[in-house]
């Protein structure tokens, strides 16, 4: 079993997406310390712990995005399409062909400008009943979906 890495664009991707969660809860914590900058003893303080937040998430929001995209690996093989993922708990989910009822591909804006895509499996009978692997090229997706659909025996996706 050999398995694959997602695009690299995934990175650029997520990295986009963290750092603008992190811009709105940033302005939202600013808006909770305005009260103590408008002046007062603790100004200073509240300035410094809003600073130091801004860089912890900030680091945050650059680190994550790249570890996940290392831990991120899919392999399509005769019996189904297994996913690796997962930083301090890693998980291979197993998806076999003949447990797919649906499945979808899909493309955020962000997305298509760096030119990935999302697989989405749904499944019947399990506690997982979406299996989703972000960070494919968009052909690629596609191609994989259409594998699943060719190789399966006929009445899946």
């Amino acid at each position: 079993m050999r398995f694959e890495a997602v695009h690299p664009g995934t990175v650029a991707v997520w990295r986009v997406q963290s750092l603008v969660a992190i811009a709105v809860a940033l302005l939202a914590l600013a808006a909770l310390f305005a009260p103590l900058l408008a002046g007062g003893a603790l100004a200073m303080a509240a300035l410094i712990a809003w600073l130091v937040a801004l860089l912890v998430l900030a680091a945050l929001g650059w680190w994550l995005p790249e570890a996940w995209y290392r831990r991120l690996r899919y392999c399509l093989d005769e019996r189904g399409l297994s996913v690796e993922r997962g930083l301090l708990w890693r998980h291979r989910i197993t998806v076999p062909r003949v447990r797919v009822q649906h499945s979808d591909v899909s493309q955020g804006p962000l997305q298509r400008v760096f030119g990935v895509a999302t697989l989405r499996l749904y499944t019947a009978g399990s506690r997982f009943t979406v299996t989703t692997l972000p960070g494919l090229e968009h052909d690629t997706a596609l191609a994989l979906r259409e594998r699943l659909l060719r190789e399966g025996d006929g009445d899946a996706v």
